[in-house]
């Protein structure tokens, strides 16, 4: 009699540790492919971003092969006002690294409806953009979902002009057509001007931040030189 409720809960728990067992294994493998997954997004953002090529037409080893061998990652540099770190990307024109391309940076903030992430990329003396590409965002598709759309962020392989300015915005978005006197300004998307002003926002707290930051590297960086006896 007491066997019987013995061997079923046994029964119970060897299905429960097989299944227990194949679930984790479900979730272990799923996450290594969306590790995988957004490995690869991060990676075909850079390569769009500095200017290498299409990403479709090089697949997922070409492009590993350009961000392995052009592209430098890992230093983080801290704003001196804000405390705010920045991830610094450096693009290299070949796998020799001798000719820098471009700084880059990621870009984060809050645009109407969610998270905005965005990676900027600036010339190397930092007086104008280089590109910009759209990482992920939650804004409304066909309005302000359209900052991911080539006909936002083909104006700043343009070259719009970044570098500090002596009074007001580093960019601005305005309505097409607006008078831009001294290159700094950016077209909006016309019937998405909640999702504009946000991003406008935050381009100019990143901008600023980044041009702190590089400032401060470049000090430190001269000192060591000084300290090394390299002139």
């Amino acid at each position: 009699m007491t066997s019987r409720p013995l061997y079923i809960v046994g029964f119970m728990v060897a299905v429960a540790a097989v299944f227990g067992t194949a679930v984790t294994g479900i979730q272990l493998g799923s996450a290594r492919v969306l590790e995988r997954n957004n490995a690869f997004l991060r990676q075909r953002s850079l390569v769009t971003v500095f200017g290498y090529g299409d990403p479709r037409g090089l697949g997922p080893e070409g492009v590993a092969e350009i961000v392995s061998g052009n592209i430098l990652q890992g230093e983080r540099l801290a704003d001196p006002e804000t405390g705010e770190v920045f991830d610094l990307i450096e693009a290299y024109s070949g796998p020799d690294r001798r000719e820098l391309l471009a700084y880059g940076f990621p870009l984060r903030g809050l645009g109407l409806w969610g998270p905005v992430e965005a990676i900027l990329a600036l010339r190397p003396d930092l007086s104008r953009s280089h590109g910009l590409v759209i990482v992920a965002h939650a804004e409304t598709p066909g309005l302000g979902g359209r900052i991911e759309e080539p006909v936002f962020t083909a104006q700043f392989r343009d070259g719009v002009v970044t570098s500090p300015p002596s009074s007001g915005a580093f960019v601005r978005l305005a309505a097409p057509g607006t008078p831009d006197p001294d290159g700094r300004q950016i077209d909006a998307i016309t019937g998405a001007t909640q999702t504009c002003m946000a991003f406008e926002r935050m381009l100019n707290r990143g901008l600023a931040g980044f041009h702190r930051a590089m400032a401060a590297r470049h000090v430190r960086q001269r000192r060591e030189r000084g300290h090394d006896g390299v002139p």
